[in-house]
This record gives C-alpha cells, sequence and structure tokens, in this order.
C-alpha cells in the first residue's frame, strides 16, 4: 500500500470527515470498547495528525498530554509510550483482520514512528484498477475505471463526510457502554469464562453464558437517572426588608447547594407554585417580625411520606445588608448537602428506592472501611452505569472505590485499579466538566498514580469550583500532611472537622498526623480523642501515634497488633502498605522509624 504520514498542514474537510469515520468505527469495535487506554492514544495522536500537527507527536508528549504522567516524565527511563504504542500496532492489526477487514479506509501506526498513516482501501477490483491510494495522497481520490455511480449516489468520501456526526455519536455512546464493561464485565462477546470470584461469602460477579443485550448508544437513555431532587420553598414575605432579606438569603442558599451537584439538584419554584413531582425533600422557611427583632424558621421536609429530616429557629436582629447573610447561607447548605450530611444521613436510615442510595453506599465505605460493603457498593454503582452511562455521580464513586481495590486490596478485579479508577475519573469529567467532585475524583487518582503536581492542581480546581465542600477540604489537606507539608494541609482538615459532624475518621486522623508533623502534640491529642475504637485503619494507626506521644507502650502495641491483624500486608510489608496509600517517603520513614516498625 502507499502510505503517507500528517504533514505539518491541517487536511481538507473531505479527508478530515473521512479517516473520523475509519476512528469512529475502530472505537467502537469490541476490542477497542474493551481498552479504553488504547482508545484514547489513537484518537489522540489521529487528531493532531489531521490538525497537522504530526511533528509534535513523540513519546514525552504523547505520555504527558495522553497518558496523563508529569511534566518530568523521562522517555528514556519509563517505557509505557512504546509499549502502548505496540499494543495499539498489534489492536490495529488484529481489527483489520476481523471485523474491519471491509473497511475502506486503514489507520495504521509506522514502526519507529508515532505519526498514524492513512490509507484508502479499494475492495472491489470491479470498481477500481490499481493500488490502494492515501487519503493524503494529492490525487486522491485515484483516477481509473469505474462502475457506473448510480444516478445521485454522491461519492463515498461525500457520504462518509455526511455521516460522520452520526458515527461520532454512536463512538461516544459505544465507549461509555465500554466503560462499564471494563469494571464489571457487562459487555463482550461471550461471558462464559468471566466470572470474577471475590472474597466475600457466596459472592460472584457471574454470568449467563449468553451476549447482554445493549441499548441503542444512538438514543437517549429511556430513563436518565437523577441525583436527589431538593425543593427551596421561599415564603411571600409582605414586609418589604424581610422579602429582601429572605431573597437575598436564598440566592447565597442556592449557589452553596448548587455547587454539590453530584449529590443535589436545587429547585426553586415561585412562591405560591405547587412543589415539583420529582421533588424528593423541600426545604421549607419561614420569616416575621416580632418586637423589633426577626423570629426565622427552617425545617427539612421528606416530601414522600413528610417526616419531618431538620429544624432549626433564631431570633435576631435582621436587615437585607445583614453582613452574617451570606456566611448563615453556606454554612446551611454545607450542613444539609455535603457527603456527611443530613439528607445523607437521612438516606442512609431510611434506604429510599433510586441511584442515590448506590452514591451514598459508596461514600459510606470510606465511613467502614470494610470490604463487603465496598463489594455491594461497587455492585450497585455498576448497575447505575449500565443502565444509564451518562450519569457521573456513578463514575465519580467508582474512582474512588477503584483507589481502594489498590490502597487496601478490597475485591480486586483483574485489570490494573489504577487504570481503570484514571479512565472512571477521566469519564466523569468529560461527562461534567464543572462538577467540583469529579476533579475531587481525578485529584484522588492522579494523586496514587503518582501524578503528584497534576493531582494537587486538580485538587485546587474541586476547592474553587465548591470551597464550601468539606469533603474536599480534607481531601486535599491529608494529600498535603501525606507529602509533608503539614502547615498547608492542617488548616483544611481542621475546618473541614468543624463544618462536618458525621466525618469519617480519616479526617481526624490526618489532623491528628499534621499537628503531629508539626510538632504541636496538645493538638494532635485532641483530634485524637475523636477518632473511638472500631478496626478502622486510620483509627488503628492514629491510636498507635497517639501511645508514642504519651509513651504508653502497652497501648502502641494493641493499636498495631490489630493493624496488621486486619492487613497482614502491614505486618509483612509496612513501608510498601503506607506508600500504596499515598504517603510520602519523608512521612513514611518517619512513622515507622516513631512506631517502632521494620522498614521491611
Amino acid at each position: 500500500m502507499d502510505a503517507f504520514g500528517a504533514g505539518s498542514e491541517p487536511l481538507e474537510n473531505e479527508p478530515v470527515a473521512e479517516i473520523r469515520a475509519g476512528l469512529a468505527r475502530i472505537l467502537a469495535s469490541d476490542a477497542f470498547r474493551a481498552a479504553p487506554q488504547l482508545s484514547a492514544f489513537l484518537a489522540f495522536i489521529v487528531e493532531r495528525a489531521i490538525a497537522g500537527r504530526g511533528g509534535e507527536l513523540k513519546g514525552y508528549t504523547i505520555a504527558v498530554e495522553a497518558f496523563g504522567r508529569s511534566p518530568d516524565f523521562d522517555p528514556q527511563s519509563d517505557p509505557i509510550v512504546r509499549v502502548e504504542a505496540g499494543r495499539l500496532r498489534r489492536a490495529l492489526a488484529q481489527y483489520y483482520a476481523g471485523e474491519g477487514t471491509a473497511d475502506p479506509l486503514r489507520i495504521t501506526i509506522p514502526v519507529g514512528a508515532y505519526v498514524p498513516a492513512f490509507e484508502r482501501v479499494e475492495r472491489m477490483a470491479a470498481e477500481v484498477e490499481g493500488p490502494a491510494r492515501s487519503v493524503l495522497d494529492p490525487s486522491f481520490p485515484p483516477s481509473g475505471p469505474r462502475h457506473p455511480m448510480p444516478a445521485g449516489e454522491r461519492p463515498l468520501e461525500r457520504r462518509l463526510a455526511k455521516r460522520w456526526p452520526l458515527a461520532a455519536g454512536l463512538s461516544l455512546g459505544l465507549a461509555l457502554l465500554s466503560l462499564a464493561a471494563w469494571y464489571g464485565g457487562l459487555l463482550g462477546a461471550r461471558t462464559d469464562n468471566r466470572v470474577a470470584s471475590m472474597r466475600e461469602a457466596g459472592a460472584a460477579m457471574a454470568s449467563t453464558g449468553q451476549e447482554m443485550p445493549l441499548a441503542s448508544p444512538g438514543k437517549p437513555v429511556a430513563e436518565p437517572l437523577e441525583t436527589t431532587v431538593l425543593v427551596i420553598s421561599v415564603p411571600d414575605l409582605p414586609d418589604a426588608e424581610l422579602a429582601a432579606a429572605s431573597r437575598r438569603f436564598t440566592n447565597f442558599l442556592v449557589d452553596a447547594l448548587s455547587r454539590f451537584d453530584d449529590l443535589l439538584t436545587v429547585k426553586v419554584p415561585a412562591p405560591g407554585q405547587p412543589l415539583p413531582p420529582e421533588a424528593d425533600y423541600v426545604l421549607e422557611m419561614s420569616a416575621h417580625s416580632v418586637a423589633g427583632s426577626t423570629e426565622g424558621f427552617g425545617r427539612l421536609k421528606a416530601v414522600p411520606d413528610g417526616r419531618i429530616i431538620w429544624s432549626a429557629s433564631s431570633t435576631r436582629v435582621l436587615t437585607a445588608n445583614d453582613e452574617d447573610l451570606p456566611e448563615n447561607a453556606r454554612r446551611l447548605a454545607t450542613r444539609l448537602a455535603e457527603p456527611f450530611g443530613i439528607i445523607h444521613a437521612d438516606i442512609r436510615q431510611n434506604r429510599p428506592a433510586g441511584p442515590m442510595r448506590c452514591i451514598y453506599e459508596a461514600i459510606d465505605v470510606r465511613r467502614t472501611m470494610a470490604a463487603q460493603d465496598h463489594l455491594a457498593a461497587r455492585s450497585c454503582l455498576l448497575d447505575l452505569v449500565r443502565r444509564d452511562p451518562t450519569f457521573y455521580p456513578a463514575w465519580i464513586q467508582l474512582a474512588q472505590l477503584t483507589v481502594f481495590e489498590q490502597s487496601f486490596g478490597f475485591n480486586p478485579l483483574p485489570d490494573p485499579p489504577l487504570e481503570r479508577a484514571l479512565t472512571a475519573a477521566l469519564t466523569a469529567v468529560r461527562l461534567a466538566p464543572s462538577s467540583a467532585r469529579a476533579q475531587q475524583a481525578l485529584m484522588t487518582t492522579l494523586f496514587k498514580r503518582g501524578a503528584i503536581d497534576e493531582g494537587l492542581a486538580a485538587g485546587r480546581i474541586a476547592m474553587a469550583r465548591n470551597p464550601y465542600d468539606p469533603d474536599i477540604m480534607a481531601m486535599l489537606g491529608a494529600r498535603y500532611i501525606q507529602l509533608n507539608r503539614p502547615a498547608e494541609g492542617l488548616p483544611m482538615l481542621e475546618k473541614a472537622i468543624a463544618l462536618s459532624a458525621g466525618r469519617p475518621a480519616s479526617y481526624d486522623f490526618y489532623a491528628l498526623l499534621g499537628a503531629h508533623l508539626l510538632g504541636a502534640r496538645q493538638v494532635s491529642r485532641g483530634h485524637g480523642e475523636f477518632l473511638g475504637g472500631g478496626n478502622h485503619p486510620f483509627s488503628l494507626l492514629g491510636r498507635a501515634i497517639r501511645a508514642v506521644q504519651t509513651g504508653d507502650t502497652d497501648e502502641r502495641a494493641r493499636a498495631l497488633s490489630e493493624l496488621c491483624e486486619q492487613f497482614p500486608a502491614f505486618h509483612s510489608e509496612p513501608r510498601t502498605w503506607l506508600l500504596r496509600r499515598g504517603f510520602g517517603v519523608e512521612v513514611t520513614d518517619r512513622l515507622l522509624a516513631e512506631l517502632g516498625v521494620g522498614r521491611h
């Protein structure tokens, strides 16, 4: 074949349309649907090539921009691009030998380079007398004898140009479905041999022995999944000053609540209007003047059964320009909507039907740190993304739970967990580019993959998008403390602790550790008082650190013994155990020395 790589000039529209249509067919194939990293690699180099930027396709550029490696990536010491390029060449060869055998266009990656070549293949000898030509060849389409074209039929390249938007849409839909397949073995040619054994007795991700039917990816999801719907009921107040204060309070409240977009959908009907039929909760507010002061009341009510979930009242002098109004509104929003807040507690206790039960079960794994809870939550999330691949809150939580596979060994699946976690986090970011929680998931995943600077950058973006979320504060603060930067991390954790009454033990553990690293032992002990008992790994590690501070060798031995019992890897390889959980080398070595634990 006469193959050409892309040059330094962008291609014309019609060849571009044909190339992209060919790319869409490849990405929709069985092999590439099951290999998201290869799909991303191929799409990246093809788009650069057709944009006339083939000269930029070097190992460093691909590693940093396509694979998310840090700017200090060294292609000489890390062969990831060469390895993935070899996999990509083999996958393309297999595709064209199977599903793509009749494709009119072939995309290849010449050995020794990363710039793709594009070749047009004429399958019908009677249609074209002559060799295949590259779509980049100036003489394309090839001249030569052809069968007469039926009247009104466009040339192939024009028909492909018209079909490209549809093909691209189908490819995106199939790609999202393939991500669900990658996590839980939902799709594939056959599922007879894909039974993943789990640690829990009787639990297995078994298959039916038949190919699972798929919804058409070109059509909207039949029943898109929704987050919890919270309605703000604003009173119609006759007093002009109170009405102005109410509007101002409501504006700040709605602004803060809407930033928890992965957990809540906020609606504010006009005064006097009925509640939307999809409402899950309603926040009712009222106020009236009494003897020069304002009495304000608020209550959160579950719409289906009318239960009062929370209520509060206050009496104070109130004006529309009250400087405390913004902060009070934001604090109320945080109490209601944060991941371990009032609405979460109600859903956890009453377990209503709907997708958010799965989301909060996944969040609760961080409180229980139990393998069986991890397994149940992951299975529930996989069902959600199977039903609606665009439901980004499920992808966010899948990223978090998949990191737990790597960090704590919970219910591991065959594929590399950090690769799956990154795919889930990036899917969430692409589906919801403005979501703070999606950036939080990306931060966690990048950090665990060793992309420290990029992970911290994602965390700062998450904080900027939702500065009222204590979970984002706590997780970003914890990353700084793991890196031996406690002066930056401890204030975030202390603020998160003040805002979250239902927080997991990790908040208090990292605050204890941050204060310990700073030498503020009294502060550290204060945070340690809230760790409590139980077999949560952070509680056990925190107890051991407190015992070192107080000189209680028996308590230190008990805490470490329980930690080794719960996590045998800590007993055999304590240094590796800490490093796999994101602790930096300095903090890891200091902890092991102070705890009197061998490095191994």
